[in-house]
């Protein structure tokens, strides 16, 4: 496994002395981006809000839009193939440059220009190129979800301070009722995933036998 150098040197990092100081310099950064988002999206860290209601789809578009830059520079940088014999060889971008014959290019930008229409003709006829664009569709979605969540959390852990609001911890469920709620968020995650369309691990259906299935045995 290769030495995260580069990250040291950046950082000037030496010691745990100097992790401790470094995080606490990234958690003020993180906070005052919250912040910063606060300012443009009145309805960000609203206790009473739920994460839907956090913010309208066109706020939440233009986050996606800043994350995928970063996803594409640092996260899952592109890809190079060649198309050698009717298969995909992935190769280094010199020797993709290099090649004359058919070749393809995948980064997260190129991934979701492809329109759905287009996807479904990959999906036919391309099955392999159609599994590494909707990897990389799924894992950026997944990304992007995160880092939502996490700027909603930072903005409301704000927002509880601002109104001097203790985060009490919620008493523990009985198994029972944790288990049955848990089982209805699968559901209602499956079944948002394939409205959206753009997950193909998404079956309603599947799922639905799984929960069943798992009733049964329980």
């Amino acid at each position: 496994m290769a030495k995260p150098m580069k990250v040291e040197q950046d950082l000037k990092l030496q010691s745990l002395r100097d992790v401790g100081y470094q995080q606490g310099k990234t958690e003020s950064r993180i906070r005052d981006i919250a912040q910063f988002a606060m300012a443009r999206i009145p309805t960000l860290g609203d206790l009473d809000a739920s994460r839907e209601d956090q913010m309208n789809k066109e706020q939440r578009e233009e986050l996606r839009s800043g994350y995928m830059v970063y996803f594409g520079e640092a996260v899952k940088p592109t890809r190079y193939f060649k198309v050698a014999d009717g298969n995909l060889v992935e190769v280094f971008e010199g020797e993709f440059d290099e090649h004359e014959g058919e070749k393809r290019k995948l980064d997260v930008h190129i991934a979701f220009a492809i329109t759905q229409a287009a996807m479904n003709d990959i999906k036919t006829n391309d099955k392999t190129w159609y599994q590494l664009v909707q990897q990389m569709r799924t894992d950026f979605n997944a990304y992007a979800s995160n880092r939502i969540g996490d700027l909603i959390r930072k903005a409301k852990e704000i927002r509880r301070a601002q109104l001097g609001v203790k985060k009490e911890r919620v008493q523990a469920k009985v198994f029972g009722v944790w288990l049955e709620e848990t089982l209805d968020d699968i559901l209602t995650r499956v079944r948002n995933a394939d409205a959206r369309g753009n997950d193909s691990t998404a079956d309603v259906e599947l799922i639905k036998r799984k929960i069943a299935a798992f009733k049964a045995a329980s």
